[in-house]
This record gives structure tokens, C-alpha cells and sequence, in this order.
């Protein structure tokens, strides 16, 4: 079974006329001339039996009415589910989302768009994810940060080349901010583009901001500058790197405009453009650094118009609303959380880490105040309390179900890089190189040396210590957050403090089996300014910053000693299998993705591949042979030693001891929260625990529910620990 999460009843999807056809010998029409043309296609949100699958299309200026074609065969001319009567949404900036359902576990499928004069779309991919009884290997990449500087994003044209079975987009798809790809001598270049309309005023608030038509408009042009290439024939930005595989994807403060919007659970403040609320508050005020009643930005029509566009865009399934009465904050808002199993090693779960963040923190002076007593005041969120509880739930399951791997996705980091409040007093650092300026100049890059008012440990250091408290209190184990937003690829252990004295550095010990991978950028700056691309360099920097953390008492950069590390590899280092170091888990001036394989035996894989990074809107191609994208660093990790779960013990016992309910034996742990459970066919029975309440349930034949008692006695009964 799949291991979907919802938080309440969703309305049922809307239905499509779908039909299966086999045709003998069938070639799917082609087209001398097209009147509708398309942006492009994606798909993503695979279940083990759906996906959704996007386009953009326009028939002139119009609409396109479209037919959708679906086929394991790479030519969609055996046995397509076709799926007729669609047409693509003016309002939604001419895109269309399609829910297809009814497909087969861990199978690739094949998908275009045909134009109602038979006009093709490119060709796409997906796979569905195995089944959580299914001991499959999977394979799969992630990353983030995209911004039109760096367009057209040479490295995402070797993404294809993978074959990943999913790939997660951590956010900041899109930049608001100008870029001029191909300027030449101070004009704008052919393929220019403005910057948006800006959204408002930080640190203060003002009515002066972007009406929103404007913010549709803009935002929409933004999103689809991705696909298009900035040089004559050549790379269409990110157009095949979408169609390549299924996506699951999460958006960040760019998306957003990366000024009030960005905070979700924060005030709405008063009117700005011509909508009545949405100016947000001033971060620099302590008042304002919890709201708990509302107005809420996310319910804002700036914030729900720049949410809507991000999802016109990206091939994110309608999962609903979200019923929490309770939670203010949470209530009426769409669901963008998401959790899947693929197979019984890879747990994958998508966290929303933007529509429910209370405000990020700023000084007087508008730097980001990340100390005592406002960034660790334990009533701030950044996920709000229902998605909170709904993570901690997921894990817990997971864990329960003998999931080995759980991966969050994150789109802010949640490890520590500075000391608590403050940053680290680096010494013996190289020299970056110059240049970059074009005048020679030394270059500006400046390491990233603290923990940001927008990351977990900078803002919003309570939730961040409770979250990894749960992890560690019920013996999570083989955790790995991905995140990306920092611009440099690196690989930290996380700590936390059992006693919850977050401003005690002292007080903090590792979370076991778990760590955390910031990833990319794919396409961003940061990496540009550091022009010394010697291998000697990026030592240098990391053995600062190892010496720096290990000065302050923070765990420090890498995964030295971690439980089960094994095969460690680093591009120009020959040691780094025999005697690993920290620069063996970091780059700081390459474009990058991470591969992540899981194997049938559980041993996970990671592999940094990455170009050296490129100047900011010189618009360049990929060369295979000038930069080529390799392998930066790798190694492998084997899981911790999975025991029996508490919960798989009861229920194989419970096969025993009541036989006659529970036919055939062997029947596989399923979840679907809030509960764990097993199906059995032949009894057409279920038994399971629910994580709410933690207590044993009975359905049978009759279809009544029965709370059977607290889990702990039943645990003592069957000898389950």
C-alpha cells in the first residue's frame, strides 16, 4: 500500500473521462503545422498508483483543448490510457494539471499532449512508487535554488541522464529579481528579464506594493522564463529536466517575493497594491514575533495569489484543505504536505515550511536577530502546530511500519553552523580568487560562518530542539533531512538539547542516526564568487570552519564517526576513503545535485555531482569538455541495525494467538495515518494502532471499529519491547 498522509476527509478529485484502448500497430499522428504550442510538460506527486501531469498550451492567444496520452511503451502505442476533454485554464496563465489514476506500482510510464489538430508535446516521464511491502532499490536526486542570473542552468541538461525515479525541486524555483543573460557592453541582453513588481517593504510595512494582477502577471512571466533558453538554439532551461522524471516539489521565500509574504503565520497587517490586507507587520517589533489568533498572511489575496501561481506551475496534486479548527493558522489553508513510501526502504515525506512560519526576526539595525529571547521563544513555529504533529506522527509510523530511510524534504537547513546567536570567528582562510568584477578585483564571497533568521536553528530554535527531541526520545532512526538554500553542498550531523536548554551549548548531543544534506545550488550565486577553484582552496575553507565549530563546542562540519559510514570519496583527495576530513562532505563553488541510492539491503549511497560555477548572466551552455559535471564527493552509509519493531512484534504475535481472525499470516504493515495496521484477506479483518491515542483496533467483517486497549499492555502481553 502506498503510504499517503491526510489530516482529513478530501473531497474526491474531479473526474476526467478516462478509457484504455489497445491498438495494434499504433503511431501516434504527427503534424506539419501547429497552431497550439506548449511551454512545456511535467509530472509529479506519484503515489504507487497515480501521478499528476502538467502542461502549459495556448491555441493562438486561447486556450488549447487537449487529449492526454499514458503508456508504459516510450511511444505511447500500446495499451494508452487516453484521457480526452481537457483544456488548459486562462486563469491559470494557460496551464493545466491532470490527475491520472488507476496505474500499477514501481512502473515508468509515458505521457504527451496531443492538440485537437493533433499538435504534440514533448514526451515525459514518470514512475510510481513501489509498494511499502516491496523491497525495491531506489534511486532518486534533489536540489534547489534557481535563479535567471545563472540561466539556462547548464547543469540540470545532465539531470535526464540519471534516470532518477523521482527528483525533489527544494525550492526557490523561481527568483523575483532581474537578470540579463547575454548583456553585452551594459544593454540588456536579448533574453533580459525585469524584475517583479516588489510585493511590499521589509523591515516595516507599507501600503506601497504590488496590486495583484500584478503579482500574477509577473510571477507567472517568472515561472515561465524557466523553460525558455536565453541563447539562440540553445538549452531551453529547465524544460527537459522537468519532463525527465516525476517531481515532487516545495517552494521558499523566493517564490513568495522574499519580503512580508514569505512569513505565512505571521499578522497580516493592513493594506497593500490594491488588496486589503497583507503589508505584514514590522519584524524589528518583539510584539509581533508569535501570532497565535490571526489575521494570518497566508490568508492574505497577495499570499494566496503567489501560492496559487507556484502551484499553477509545479505538478502538485489538489490534496484539499486542511480541517484543524484548533490551529487558527493551519485552517482552511491548502495542503501542500506530503508523504509516500517507495517500497519498504525509502520513506519520503515533503514538508511545508513556508505557509505557516511565524515572522523572521530582525534587529534595529534590519539584520536578523537570531538570540535569546526572541529566536528561541517556544510559542515561534515554522511549520505550525498541525503539520508539527502530522511530521512527528509520520515518523513515528514509518518507523514502526520497519521503514528503513525517512527523508525530509526542508527548504531551509535545520543543522547549526554558528554559535547560538552568533557566528564563528573563522581564521586561516584562503584567498577566493579575484575577478569576478571583471576589473580584477578580489572577490567578495564570505562564507557562510552562522545560522540565519530564516533556518531552523536562527529563528526558530524550540520547535526545531522539540522536533528533534521526538526523533531521538522514540528511537527514530535513519533520518536524513534535505534542504538546500545556502548555497554550497555540505553534510552535518544534528544535535539537540535533552533538557531543552537551546541557549546551552553545552547541553547539546547528537540526535543518533540522523543528518542532514543542504544541497545546490543548481543555478544561483554564491558559488560564483568563490573563483579559487583549487581543490587546496575548498580544504582550506572547511578545515576553518571544522576548527571553528570544534573551538565553539558544535558538532562540527562532515560525518566523522558517524555509525555505519563507509567508501567516502572526494574528487583530489586520495585519503579521503582511509582518513575522511571535513572537506570530504563539502563544496562551496560548484552548481550542484545530490544522487541518493537506496539499496535492497537497505545501504544508502549519496553522491554529490556538480560544474564549477559559472559568472552571473553570461548565459552558459553546457560543455561536456570545459566544465564537465563529475562526481564531487560520495560515500555510504549502512542503517542502523533495524530491530523488530514494537509494533511488527504485537502483530506477528498477534497472527498467532488469534489465528482464526488474522488469515493468511504474513500479511504486510501498512500505514495509513493515524494508524499502522495489517489487512487480511481471507478474514477481511484489520488490526492496527493508531498514533494518536496509542491503542490497539480491531475492525472485522461487520465493519464496527473496536478500541481493543492501551498498546502498552498488549506489548507486555505478546513479550514485544
Amino acid at each position: 500500500m502506498n503510504f499517503p498522509v491526510r489530516i482529513h476527509k478530501i473531497s474526491q478529485l474531479i473526474r476526467y473521462s478516462v478509457f484504455s484502448v489497445a491498438v495494434s500497430g499504433f503511431t501516434m499522428p504527427l503534424t506539419a503545422s501547429a497552431a497550439v504550442s506548449y511551454l512545456g510538460v511535467s509530472s509529479g506527486d506519484a503515489s504507487s498508483n497515480s501521478a499528476v501531469v502538467w502542461t502549459r498550451a495556448v491555441d493562438g492567444t486561447a486556450s488549447a483543448n487537449l487529449t492526454l496520452w499514458v503508456s508504459t511503451d516510450p511511444s505511447l502505442s500500446r495499451s494508452p490510457i487516453i484521457i480526452t476533454g481537457l483544456a488548459t485554464d486562462s486563469s491559470k496563465d494557460f496551464t493545466l494539471k491532470v490527475p491520472v489514476t488507476g496505474l500499477q506500482p514501481g512502473t515508468v510510464y509515458y505521457y504527451q499532449f496531443v492538440g485537437s489538430n493533433n499538435e504534440l508535446s514533448g514526451i515525459g516521464k514518470f514512475k510510481t512508487a513501489p509498494d511499502i511491502s516491496t523491497n525495491a532499490p531506489v534511486h532518486f536526486g534533489f536540489s534547489g535554488d534557481m535563479d535567471g542570473l545563472m540561466r539556462p542552468y547548464a547543469l540540470s541538461s545532465t539531470i535526464p541522464a540519471q534516470n532518477f525515479d523521482f527528483y525533489v525541486n527544494l525550492g526557490d524555483v523561481i527568483y523575483e529579481t532581474a537578470s540579463n543573460a547575454g548583456v553585452t557592453s551594459g544593454t540588456a541582453g536579448p533574453n533580459s528579464s525585469p524584475s517583479v513588481t516588489l510585493s511590499g517593504t521589509v523591515p516595516a510595512p507599507s501600503s506601497t506594493g504590488a496590486t495583484q494582477a500584478q503579482l500574477f502577471n509577473d510571477y507567472s512571466r517568472k515561472y515561465r522564463e524557466q523553460f525558455l533558453p536565453v541563447n539562440s538554439g540553445g538549452q531551453n532551461g529547465l524544460q527537459q529536466f522537468y519532463a525527465a522524471q516525476g517531481n515532487y516539489t516545495l517552494y521558499d521565500n523566493h517564490e513568495l517575493g522574499n519580503r512580508q509574504y514569505i512569513n505565512g503565520g505571521a499578522p497580516a497587517g493592513g493594506p497593500v497594491g490594491d488588496m486589503a490586507t497583507g503589508a505584514g507587520v514590522d519584524a524589528r517589533v518583539q510584539a509581533n514575533d508569535v501570532n497565535t489568533t490571526g489575521p494570518f498572511i497566508n490568508q492574505s489575496k497577495g499570499f494566496q495569489t503567489l501560492q496559487q501561481v507556484y502551484l499553477n506551475y509545479q505538478p502538485i496534486a489538489d490534496r484539499g484543505t486542511i480541517n484543524a479548527p484548533n490551529d487558527p493558522r493551519s485552517n482552511g489553508t491548502k495542503q501542500l504536505y506530503l508523504a509516500q513510501a517507495w517500497g519498504s526502504n525509502v520513506g519520503f515525506i515533503n514538508v511545508d515550511d513556508r505557509s505557516y512560519r511565524d515572522i523572521r526576526l530582525k534587529t534595529a539595525a534590519n539584520a536578523d536577530d537570531t538570540t535569546a529571547p526572541r529566536a528561541n521563544n517556544p510559542s515561534r513555529t515554522m511549520i505550525g502546530t498541525t503539520q508539527l504533529a502530522l511530521l512527528e506522527q509520520t515518523l513515528l509510523a514509518a518507523q514502526n511500519a520497519g521503514i528503513i530511510w525517512k527523508f525530509i524534504a526542508i527548504s531551509d537547513p535545520i543543522d547549526q553552523i554558528g554559535p547560538i546567536g552568533g557566528a564563528l570567528t573563522l581564521s586561516n582562510l584562503p584567498s577566493f580568487g579575484s575577478g569576478v568584477d571583471g576589473n580584477g578585483a578580489s572577490s567578495p564571497y564570505s562564507p557562510v560562518s552562522s545560522d540565519g533568521g530564516k533556518s531552523w536553528m536562527g529563528g526558530y530554535r524550540a520547535e526545531r530542539n522539540a522536533l528533534l527531541k521526538y526523533i531521538a526520545d522514540n528511537k527514530i532512526t535513519n533520518v536524513v533531512f534535505l534542504t538546500t538554500d545556502d548555497h554550497q553542498n555540505r553534510v552535518n550531523e544534528l544535535t539537540y538539547s535533552p533538557t531543552g536548554d537551546t541557549e546551552n551549548q553545552a547541553s547539546y548531543v547528537k540526535v543518533p542516526y540522523t543528518f542532514e544534506i543542504v544541497a545546490g545550488p543548481l543555478g544561483a550565486t554564491g558559488p560564483d564568487f568563490f573563483v579559487n577553484h583549487t581543490f587546496a582552496a575548498a580544504q582550506q575553507l572547511a578545515n576553518s570552519i571544522y576548527n571553528a565549530q570544534k573551538a565553539a563546542g558544535i558538532e562540527p562540519l562532515g560525518l566523522l564517526g558517524y555509525p555505519g559510514l563507509l567508501n567516502v570519496r572526494r574528487e583530489n583527495d586520495p585519503n579521503a576513503s582511509s582518513t575522511p576530513s571535513a572537506v570530504d562532505f563539502y563544496s562551496p563553488d560548484t552548481f550542484n545535485y545530490n544522487a541518493l541510492d537506496v539499496s535492497t539491503s537497505g545501504r544508502l549511497t549519496v553522491t554529490s555531482y556538480g560544474i564549477t560555477a559559472t559568472a552571473q548572466n553570461t548565459a552558459q551552455e553546457y560543455n561536456a569538455t570545459t566544465n564537465p559535471a563529475r562526481p564531487i564527493f560520495s560515500f555510504q552509509i549502512d542503517p542502523a541495525a533495524n530491530s523488530t519493531p514494537p509494533i511488527t512484534c504485537l502483530l506477528n504475535w498477534a497472527e498467532t494467538a488469534y489465528s482464526k481472525l488474522f488469515l493468511p499470516a504474513g500479511a504486510p504493515t501498512q500505514v495509513q495515518l493515524p494508524y499502522t495496521y495489517r489487512y487480511y484477506k481471507n478474514t477481511n479483518s484489520y488490526v492496527g494502532v493508531s498514533s494518536v491515542d496509542n491503542h490497539v483496533y480491531y475492525l472485522g467483517p461487520n465493519g464496527v471499529l473496536q478500541d481493543v486497549g492501551q498498546l502498552s499492555q498488549w506489548l507486555s502481553t505478546a513479550g514485544c519491547k
